[in-house]
Order: structure tokens, then C-alpha cells, then sequence
């Protein structure tokens, strides 16, 4: 279905977009503490969903 060479892609770029978004995260976050109350539970939800989804498709198929 996919070649090495998309799956060796996807994940490197999955990476890059985490970091890049954790590092501006926590940059907005120093900036304005009031507003990210409660944000990590909603990290927490995705994950799951995605780890979830993944573990589902594995099963499946």
C-alpha cells in the first residue's frame, strides 16, 4: 500500500510537526498562563483517540 520510502516520510514528519507545535505551545503558554488551564487533558483525549485508533486498525486488519 505504502512504499518504505512514504512510511520513513510520514513518521519523520509526524515528529517535526509535535516538536514544532509542543515548542510554540509552551511558548504562548509562558505568555498567557490564564488561558491553557486544562489543556493538557485535551492533549491527553487525543492521544488516546489516535493510540486507540491505531491499536483498532492493528486489530482489524
Amino acid at each position: 500500500m505504502f512504499s518504505s520510502g512514504q512510511k520513513i516520510f510520514a513518521l519523520l514528519f509526524m515528529v517535526i510537526f509535535l516538536i514544532v507545535v509542543a515548542v510554540q505551545f509552551y511558548k504562548d503558554k509562558q505568555k498567557s498562563k490564564t488561558l491553557f488551564k486544562g489543556t493538557y487533558w485535551v492533549l491527553i483525549s487525543i492521544m488516546t483517540v489516535i493510540i486507540g485508533y491505531i491499536l483498532l486498525t492493528k486489530l482489524i486488519y
